[in-house]
């Protein structure tokens, strides 16, 4: 072949995903089609990867490309200059939206290693002949990988990490992962998530999807706000720790914890129409440990036009034996061991009794393809469930604890959205839209007192029925800038807009005892919360060794509602022994108060293209919880002194969010293909009025009684309360090892 065009230099571009747009090293060498081995035949690509890539010059268009499919591309970027890329805009497999990015521009390719390579040259052309050096496209990064190139603290749990230790609860999923926590409870099935600490009413933006789940049942055990979700449908967990300016921020202290569902497009693709999984499994004698059948099925239909995705789940367990490793951890009080260690002894090596449950689920999800680069998309899920709450009992001849079933509960949990997305070959103009509603309900029958009736503390059986519905509406736009190669803007800006309703109600009658004190609420009262929130966060890349983001936005909430409580007080004039009044003291709420949050974070790659250097410095915002502010009533039967008051002067919390972290991602470092990952982070949280349960207080107007143990209300912590620590994660591929750790401060 005639090649008449002046020598390049041999300079050549490195890029890689997964940081705001990327990261590039100049290197000399050879072509690289001879330099660049293929990746191992254990990475698998996606047959499908969503692509949003605006027409744009094809050394910007290359860049985004390897940042949304995750794959590393080496180019000499001098001989690019003045090509032009085209629009790339959904769903395609690597060669077609190769062939689109492409366009019009003199640039043929060919895939090697069954798709995980593809080598491109330029074409000739009439006249002269010029030949661009080989471009290879390699290394499939997977949404995990990505993550330890993200200037942020974010984690990634995927399908392979969840499959590969199948979770009897929910929150199995997330054990692996530095900085969250969970406070599990067997018999309760519903997931509370803990992001370096903090948790509960809101302060971690719970989600299935981008539905936030704000349900709460006021109990022990700090899980003040829980989810159900179905792993089954789990498709991946984002977790995006500390405050954020973006979608999902508002009121938010502690993160974002995203759990996204599965899509029909991961069973179709070119050609493809139809697809699906099948998934059964049961344990095997006393090695399943209560575990019996679990199964699910997925199917898929889709073309062009749309995409219909049908799921059912269905999960069943029973009773299980805990672990008796360190047994001596345990103590000499918790059931008793000091004085009956025979029956402590029976107690720990026996079955957690009353554990049976069953657990359905349904999935649907249509989807339509509009004109015009735009997408509706309707979705239903439906979690439905049941669980028995269960206390031990020393047996007569005191040499055993038995189960006793205290209170079982069926819940129900639907999930309702509407999605619209418009994304056109415009650089201005990425939007989209959710409406959503979300419904749970929990029916919960407890068991009548065991004290006698003559005592003046026993009461029937009864049922409570405890329902919280949230309504949500999500508005945002991208906008893109390109200020030739090197300078780079994304500009993300929009609205959020929730409410959440809370209607309790229960069959119970008061003992007695209790009618001398009467209370107008209970521990979980009606009440409604609304919040909106505007938010815009702008991204600068340049020349990808510097990024900047910075971000503000505003919140506003109105609290509305009624509580109360009654108390003993001495009337007003001369005092008399034993005189006082019962007073009732009632809260007619109707409240509203507003704030700016602000955002921002740098990073840097100080000449390494697998060292980055990132600071983020973020201030949050969370109003109360309708419970926070309304719970009163006795957590507890019978004619004690235990009393919940209700606080609605709560203040808001304010939070100072700062850390500071480095990434680590490097590849080919002990064989050709292998990868390390690293990621390390210092956080420090502050926050301001952080809202806690307070004991032994009192109310204003209270003059008999004063402070009594076990009443209680909520109350702002007048010192700072403060959240610090390290944590850390590693992951390898091909994966030998995937440590996590966070050590708090």
């Amino acid at each position: 072949m005639k090649r008449n065009r002046k020598k390049a230099r041999p300079r050549y571009v490195v890029l890689s995903v997964g940081m705001a747009l990327g990261s590039c090293l100049m290197v000399p060498g050879p072509p690289l089609a001879a330099a660049v081995e293929s990746v191992g035949a254990t990475q698998v690509v996606p047959a499908t990867i969503e692509f949003d890539i605006p027409a744009q010059p094809l050394v910007a268009g290359m860049l985004e490309f390897a940042r949304q499919s995750g794959v590393q591309v080496f180019f000499d970027n001098e001989r690019f200059a003045g090509l032009q890329g085209g629009a790339v805009q959904g769903r395609y497999s690597l060669e077609e939206a190769l062939q689109r990015l492409l366009a019009s521009a003199p640039v043929s390719y060919r895939f090697f290693e069954g798709g995980r390579q593809v080598t491109l040259s330029q074409r000739q052309t009439d006249g002269d002949v010029s030949e661009l050096p080989d471009v290879t496209v390699r290394g499939w990064l997977s949404e995990k990988e990505q993550t330890y190139l993200q200037p942020r603290s974010v984690a990634v749990i995927d399908r392979e990490q969840i499959d590969r230790r199948p979770p009897r609860h929910a929150a199995d999923m997330l054990e692996e992962t530095s900085g969250v926590y969970t406070a599990v409870n067997q018999r309760d099935p519903g997931l509370s998530v803990n992001i370096r600490g903090i948790q509960d009413y809101g302060r971690v933006n719970m989600n299935i999807d981008g539905m936030r789940q704000n349900f709460n049942v006021n109990g022990h055990q700090q899980r003040n706000g829980v989810m159900f979700v179905d792993p089954e449908f789990i498709d991946s967990v984002e977790i995006d720790k500390g405050t954020s300016a973006g979608m999902g921020g508002a009121g938010v202290l502690g993160g974002i914890a995203s759990f996204n569902t599965v899509e029909a497009r991961e069973f179709l693709g070119e050609g493809k129409e139809f697809g699906g999984r099948l998934r059964a499994g049961h344990g095997i004698g006393e090695l399943g440990n209560g575990t019996y059948f679990n199964g699910s099925a997925l199917f898929a239909f889709g073309n062009e036009i749309g995409d219909l995705l049908l799921g059912v789940s269905e999960r069943h367990f029973g009773d299980y034996r805990a672990g008796t490793n360190d047994k001596d951890n345990l103590g000499t009080e918790i059931r008793l061991r000091k004085y009956y260690p025979e029956a402590w002894e029976d107690w720990l090596n026996s079955e957690v009794g009353d554990m049976d449950s069953v657990t359905r689920s349904r999935l649907f999800k249509l989807g339509v393809n509009l004109p015009e680069s735009q997408r509706l998309q309707l979705s239903y899920m439906e979690y439905d469930t049941d669980s028995k709450e269960a206390w031990t009992y020393l047996s007569s001849d005191l040499k055993r604890f038995e189960y006793g079933r205290t209170g079982a509960s069926d819940i129900i949990a639907r999930n309702t959205a509407l999605d619209y997305s418009y994304n056109p070959d415009n650089d201005l103009i990425d939007f989209k839209a959710k409406f959503y509603y979300v419904s749970t309900r929990q029916d919960r029958w407890n068991a009548g007192s065991t004290a006698s009736q003559g005592s003046g503390n026993w009461y029937p059986d009864y049922t409570d029925k405890y329902r919280t519905d949230t309504w949500g509406l999500q508005l945002q736009n991208t906008s893109r800038f390109y200020l030739g190669d090197a300078h780079r803007f994304a500009v993300a800006y929009g609205g959020e807009l929730f409410r959440d309703s809370f209607k309790p109600s229960t069959t119970r009658t008061a003992a007695t005892n209790e009618t001398s004190q009467p209370y107008i609420k209970g521990a979980t009262p009606e009440g409604e919360r609304t919040m909106g929130s505007l938010f815009g966060q702008m991204v600068y890349d340049y020349d990808d060794w510097l990024t900047v983001d910075a971000g503000l936005r505003y919140d506003r909430f109105r609290l509305k509602g009624d509580t109360g409580l009654t108390v003993w007080t001495f009337p007003e004039g001369q005092f008399l022994s034993s005189t006082y009044v019962e007073t009732p003291l009632v809260y007619d709420v109707d409240r509203e108060e507003g704030r700016f949050s602000p955002t921002l974070g740098v990073a840097v790659k100080p000449g390494l293209d697998w060292l980055q250097l990132y600071t983020r410095w973020g201030r949050g915002w969370r109003p109360p919880a309708v419970t926070e502010a309304f719970m009163s009533g006795r957590p507890h039967g019978g004619g004690g002194n235990e009393m919940v008051y209700p606080n609605p002067f709560l203040e808001a919390e304010h939070s100072h969010n700062w850390e500071a972290g480095f990434n680590v991602f490097k590849e080919s470092l002990l064989r050709d293909g292998d990868r390390l990952g690293i990621k390390v982070a210092y956080f420090d949280t502050r926050i301001d009025n952080f809202s806690f349960m307070d004991i032994n207080v009192s109310v204003p107007g209270e003059t008999v009684g004063g402070i009594g143990l076990g009443r209680s209300a909520y109350q702002n912590n007048l010192e700072e309360t403060r959240f610090r620590g390290v944590e850390y994660s590693l992951i390898t591929t091909p994966a030998t090892i995937t440590p996590a750790l966070a050590i708090p401060t």
